[in-house]
């Protein structure tokens, strides 16, 4: 399968906005840790509009994050990542904002290919599937291999593997491809939604097709149930195939840091391939997609298991073999083209995976209804302060009457400290946090104004916009 060149990977990450509206997402603001995600847009949009994900459904990394490598943002396709140029910090202020992040990293979408914009030209008009693996017995075994050792990431992967597909892309003489797991018999299938994003364009005679590969080599049409950009989370059918093995679903409520985890996905087409890593850190702040001037933002599992493009929406899996987490971004240290696009430099050990709770929280919304709801605070914040940056909190800078916050009585200008019990060091932190949770939770929050602590509840609302 031809990848997509750099200079029209989608996976480079847009450039956000001043504020940041905290109903889950963010508008357009600078992400604030250089961990963009992998796959994400270039931070200047204007570089590339066309190719960003988000202008349809994409879920390509957003922003690296101005502070600290702290941010991840969606795994992108290949090429799609995007170098940050050091600059100050930005000014979340309204109307304002110097600067953007420090270091030179980068965040890519982990799909390789179209992934919201089509970005592969194919050399003919055969495309080459992604491949199977070798000689292999249903169970995912090969032939005459050692019995795996109860507990080993031999028996793990064994387990998981046939529930583990490869997805195509195709629309007209371009392909994408990424991965997805198996929900249950009858052919329901959870991947990202930057992965099928083309699939969801509302234009009239752009609809691609898409194909599932399984781990036996099947290939199967399969049929778009919903897409949601905001979590990146999407939800395709297949029809009238037997034997499917629906995946373990665990929690990632009690995950830890350092806990064992293991990738598995498709990454460059080749399906099946299996890689290990540990739990590096949770809950990153990473940017997910883009939908007009706002960018979501998800509450990340951060992991070094080798993560590529074609690994999105592939499952991050336990040491029991139960799903933790759907793969969707990596961060890179990229450079660029002779045109100066951004050019991916493959995985460096920073992955990132959405929480499976809330993904399949979402996931279950759409197979019901094909819509997605998501909580809002309703409210905008930036940067503690603009003048001092070591200040830590999120400022809000405007609440929206009739909004969560304005019934919780959270005044404006006051810098928010605590969300359910999670220290929040900035905007992005606090955008996270609420994403992390489900329109009607109610959650404790710590705010301080005029220098006096606050402590009060919130119950959150559902997200009309």
């Amino acid at each position: 399968m031809t990848q997509p060149p750099n200079d029209n990977s989608p996976w480079q990450m847009p450039r956000t906005p001043d504020d940041e509206s905290v109903s889950g997402q963010v508008p357009g603001r600078p992400p604030t840790s250089p961990f963009a995600v992998p796959g994400d847009q270039p931070t200047a949009a204007t570089t590339q509009p066309s190719t960003s994900p988000y202008a349809t459904y994409g879920a390509v990394p957003t922003t690296p994050y101005a502070d600290a490598p702290a941010a991840p943002g969606p795994v992108g396709g290949p090429g799609g990542e995007h170098n940050i140029t050091p600059t100050a910090k930005p000014n979340r202020g309204v109307g304002k904002k110097t600067a953007v992040v420090t270091g030179a990293i980068a965040l890519a979408l982990a799909s390789g290919g179209i992934g919201g914009v089509v970005g592969a030209n194919l050399d003919n008009g055969d495309a080459q599937p992604p491949s199977v693996g070798g000689d292999r017995h249903g169970d995912g075994q090969p032939k005459d291999s050692v019995p795996a050792p109860a507990g080993s990431v031999q028996d793990v992967a064994a387990r998981v593997l046939p529930s583990v597909v490869s997805i195509a892309v195709r629309l007209g003489n371009q392909e994408g491809e990424g991965s997805g797991v198996v929900l249950d018999a009858d052919g329901t299938i959870m991947t990202n939604n930057h992965v099928v994003t083309a699939a969801s364009s509302k234009t009239a005679n752009a609809r691609p097709t898409i194909t599932v590969i399984f781990h036996d080599g099947t290939r199967a049409p399969a049929e778009l149930r919903g897409a949601d950009p905001i979590s990146d989370i999407a939800v395709i059918q297949v029809r009238n195939q037997s034997g499917l093995k629906p995946i373990t679903v665990g929690s990632s409520k009690n995950l830890a840091v350092g806990q064992d985890v293991i990738a598995i996905g498709s990454p460059l087409g080749l399906a099946g391939t299996v890689t290990t890593g540990i739990i590096s850190a949770l809950n990153r702040p990473v940017s997910t997609s883009r939908i007009g001037d706002n960018t979501a933002v998800i509450d990340a599992i951060q992991t070094d298991a080798a993560i590529n493009p074609g690994n999105s929406g592939g499952p991050l899996v336990n040491a029991r073999g139960a799903l933790i987490g759907i793969n969707t971004a990596i961060a890179t240290v990229g450079g660029r083209d002779a045109n100066g696009n951004a050019r991916a430099s493959g995985s460096i050990g920073l992955g990132f995976a959405i929480p499976i709770d809330q993904a399949m929280r979402i996931a279950n919304q759409l197979r019901k209804s094909g819509k997605a709801e998501h909580p809002s605070l309703g409210v905008s914040v930036g940067p503690a302060s603009a003048t001092d940056p070591t200040q830590s909190g999120a400022r809000v800078t405007k609440v929206v009457p009739g909004g969560a916050a304005a019934a919780a009585n959270i005044p404006d200008g006051a810098v928010i400290h605590k969300f359910g019990g999670r220290v929040i060091t900035g905007a992005d932190d606090l955008v996270a946090a609420v994403r992390s949770f489900a329109p009607g939770d109610t959650v404790e929050v710590q705010y301080t104004k005029n220098g006096r602590p606050v402590t009060t509840t919130v119950k959150l609302k559902t997200l009309t916009n």
